[in-house]
């Protein structure tokens, strides 16, 4: 066959009901003449050949027969496909491959399809295109069949193994990288620790953290390293600078709140009334003072005054404020408080700014309503008595005075309380005060509107009457004596105190023309008054000699307080009381005796009703208890044994304190209280009897003797003899004088003292002055005697101790 000119061979396809290869190649002859060889071979052949060669199985296609051919080679069919297999390596098992793949897959995908699993295996349908070949009859398609399926596992194995090299080499690597970069991790981790601690100001923690990581190769780590710890550092120092700050601007700010604290609390507490206002009298601000003070609405400072002269007064002053003519100005005025009663107030106002730098008004007010009443208070005060509420001395002066200056004529009035001293000790201050209260009231409704009315001092009134003539004054002063005589009760005790006064008084100009002259001589008519004793009075006499008996008490007054504070003008002396049956001293009596600044002798019928006169009598008994407690002390030391009895005056008696005072000593001394006998006076006046009952008592119950003096003297010696808790009876000595040669006495001696050993007492007689009048006292049963026959008073208790037997030539005259 011939190409362009040239003669090559030729191959073809024919397919019919098989498949062949032809082969048509030209040659020439010997003879020159041309030839054609051809050659034929199943395809079936090759389909083996590539099996062997290649593994894989190749199947031939035809097109499916006509259906009139169909049932002849339906177990060739591909119905799916169209097609028909022709041949296959492997004939069977080929065929079901493609039946099962040609339900899955179209012919035309075949190309482009993805393995097909079928059975298990996995095959890849690879079509072949014939290039350059003719084909006759039928077109024959060509399929490799390869069987993916080892491949496949091998590659899936070959992936799992590197998969798994590629994974174990993973983790080796990191685990070689994370040994590699364990320690800086490490620092890394220590720096952002370091930084999580810092804003929780724990700079201590955050140095910990970064410390000791300093080496010889410095890295980026190193460096962020060394600026953590350069950052904590300044970030330490600026916190401890920002606290130091702190603390001081918290104590500043504490300085300035209490400041502000003190101040506000300063303004509202203080005394002061403090007001900004505006110059048209607006108030802008104010303290608590004054916020309480003016509770009522009140928006104008004016409206506060109570007069329009003050408001008026006050304006024209603030104008010459705002004007510049003055600095501060100040104002007197009162003012209507909340309940609308006026206070009296004094403002001192000035210009300051406020916080906006405008002018305003700072009125700053003090309460002068106290020192007003209490100004108002004094001047009453310096005029008159506060307890009773008439004039006092500085007021009686000033009448007195004025009496002088203007009248011809008058009188001086001076009222002197009786035993007022007794009262204060017996009832106390307050009953005393009420006492006062009472006769100030009755002095009041007695007198004239013309006369004055005062308290001296103490318990003494005075009256000024003026142009009032000698009749006139004494019915005056007899009224008065009567009016001023009174009882005032006592309700917690349920019974009536009993008050006396003693009224003098001088007349104008009779009795003298200057204060001094009648001031003495109305003291002198009461004195003289006095004297007649209570309830009286007395009109000045100047024929009388009352003046040096003044003088004689206000000598004795000097003299009794010397006597208190020194140890040389009181002296106690003894005198002993005899036993008559037993022939021996029993007890002795204490006895006080006074002398003078020059030694002279004061007897005790002088200097004992002086003291009860001036209100001394309770200290002059408390002296004579303690020395003569300590007296006993002193004889008990040296290893002698005897009572001692004291004489008590009634208004020590009658005090609340007495049995205190008397138990204080005992314990003082350390004495037996058997051995102290408190001898009172029948005689002494006693008006709170219960309050004597009860100190006796109580003195009794702790061991103490009680004896009574001048028995037989009054009626209420009988009275006493049933009520106190008596162990001794003193008969007055009157009985006893000239004993022998009155029967009458003798009588009534006798009768006393078998009443008296009746109620369990002993009798003891005194003025025992000889040895008749002593046996007869033994012969009417008395116990025991006392006088000069039995011995006179010594201040040597010791030496009579020491003869403590009954001797005439050493106890008698």
């Amino acid at each position: 066959m011939q190409v362009d000119g040239a003669q090559i061979p030729r191959s073809f396809l024919f397919c019919d009901f098989g498949c062949s290869q032809f082969v048509i190649e030209p040659f020439v002859l010997d003879d020159g003449s041309e030839a054609l060889i051809v050659t034929g071979q199943n395809i079936s052949d090759i389909i083996q050949r590539y099996q062997q060669v290649s593994s894989n199985d190749l199947a031939i296609l035809l097109p499916a027969l006509s259906d009139a051919n169909l049932a002849l080679e339906s177990d060739r069919s591909l119905a799916e496909w169209d097609r028909r297999l022709w041949a296959a390596s492997r004939f069977q098992e080929t065929l079901d491959q493609l039946r099962h793949i040609e339900k899955t897959t179209a012919y035309d995908n075949l190309g482009d399809a993805e393995p097909s699993e079928v059975r298990g295996q996995r095959l890849l349908l690879n079509p072949l295109r014939f290039i350059g070949y003719r084909a006759y009859g039928d077109t024959p398609e060509v399929i490799a069949i390869s069987d993916e399926t080892q491949q496949h596992h091998n590659l899936v194995n070959s992936v799992k193994i590197s998969i798994l090299i590629g994974t174990l080499a993973l983790l080796v690597s990191e685990l070689v990288l994370f040994m590699i970069m364990l320690n800086p991790l490490r620092r890394l981790f220590s720096v952002v620790e370091a930084l999580n601690l810092l804003p929780k100001h724990e700079y201590k923690e955050a140095k910990e953290k970064l410390s000791g990581r300093s080496g010889v190769l410095q890295d980026e780590l190193s460096l962020l390293e060394k600026s953590t710890r350069f950052v904590t550092h300044e970030l330490e120092a600026l916190h401890i600078e920002v606290e130091d700050k702190s603390h001081s601007l918290q104590e500043q700010i504490a300085v300035i709140t209490r400041s502000q604290a003190f101040l506000e609390r300063l303004i509202d507490s203080s005394h002061l009334f403090i007001v900004t206002q505006q110059f048209d009298g607006t108030i802008l601000t104010c303290n608590a003072r004054f916020e309480n003070e003016f509770k009522r609405p009140t928006s104008n400072f004016t409206d506060l005054f109570m007069s329009d002269e003050s408001r008026k007064m006050f304006q024209d002053r603030i104008d010459l404020l705002k004007g510049n003519h003055c600095e501060v100005i100040q104002l007197d005025a009162e003012f209507a408080n909340d309940q609308g009663l006026p206070i009296y107030l004094d403002w001192t106002c000035s210009i300051v700014d406020d916080e906006k730098g405008r002018n305003i008004i700072l009125a700053i007010g003090i309460d002068l309503t106290q020192r007003k009443r209490d100004e108002e208070a004094l001047e009453w005060l310096a005029n008159n008595d506060p307890l009773t509420g008439i004039g006092n001395r500085r007021g009686f002066q000033h009448d007195l005075q004025k009496v002088l200056d203007t009248q011809r004529n008058g009188a001086v009035v001076f009222i002197d309380v009786n035993r007022f001293k007794q009262i204060n000790d017996l009832y106390g201050h307050t009953v005393g005060d009420n006492v006062l209260i009472q006769i100030a009231e009755s002095l009041r409704a007695s007198v004239r509107l013309t006369d004055s009315i005062s308290r001296l001092a103490g318990d003494e009134f005075t009256v000024v009457l003026p142009n009032i003539k000698a009749d006139q004054l004494e019915r005056f002063l007899q009224k008065l004596s009567e009016k001023l005589c009174g009882q005032l009760f006592l309700s917690r005790e349920g019974r009536w105190v009993e008050y006396s006064v003693s009224v003098g008084a001088a007349l104008i100009p009779l009795h003298g023309t200057t204060e001094q002259e009648l001031i003495v001589h109305a003291d002198m008519a009461m004195y003289q008054a006095k004297k007649k004793g209570g309830d009286q009075w007395q009109i000045f006499d100047p024929s009388t000699n009352d003046l040096a008996d003044i003088r004689r008490d206000h000598d004795l007054t000097s003299l009794l307080k010397q006597a208190l504070k020194r140890t040389d003008l009181f002296e106690l002396n003894y005198q002993p009381i005899y036993c008559i049956k037993s022939e021996t001293v029993s007890h002795y009596e204490v006895l006080l005796r006074l002398t003078d600044l020059n030694g002279n002798p004061v007897y005790p019928n002088d200097f004992i009703p002086a003291a009860e006169r001036m209100g001394l009598i309770r200290l002059v008994d408390e002296w004579v208890l303690d020395h003569a407690i300590s007296k006993l002390a002193t004889i008990w030391e040296a290893g002698t044994h005897f009572s001692l009895s004291i004489n008590i005056s009634a208004p020590t008696l009658q005090s609340n304190t007495f049995p205190e005072i008397l138990n204080n000593l005992i314990r003082k001394y350390q004495v037996d209280p058997s051995y102290i006998i408190i001898e009172l006076t029948e005689t002494a006046y006693i008006e709170n009897f219960q309050m004597v009952l009860t100190n006796l008592t109580r003195i009794s119950e702790s061991g103490v003797m009680v004896a009574l003096d001048d028995f037989g003297v009054g009626f209420s010696s009988f009275s006493y003899l049933k009520k106190l808790p008596l162990s001794y009876v003193k008969l007055d000595g009157s009985y006893i004088l000239d004993l022998e040669n009155n029967l009458d006495n003798q009588v009534f001696v006798e009768s006393l003292n078998k009443m008296v050993n009746a109620f369990g007492m002993r009798t003891i007689a005194e003025f025992v002055e000889d040895e008749v009048t002593l046996r007869k006292l033994e012969e009417l049963g008395v116990e025991y005697a006392q006088g000069y026959y039995i011995g006179k008073p010594s201040p040597d208790l010791s030496e009579m101790v020491a003869g403590a037997g009954f001797e005439p030539t050493t106890f008698g005259l």
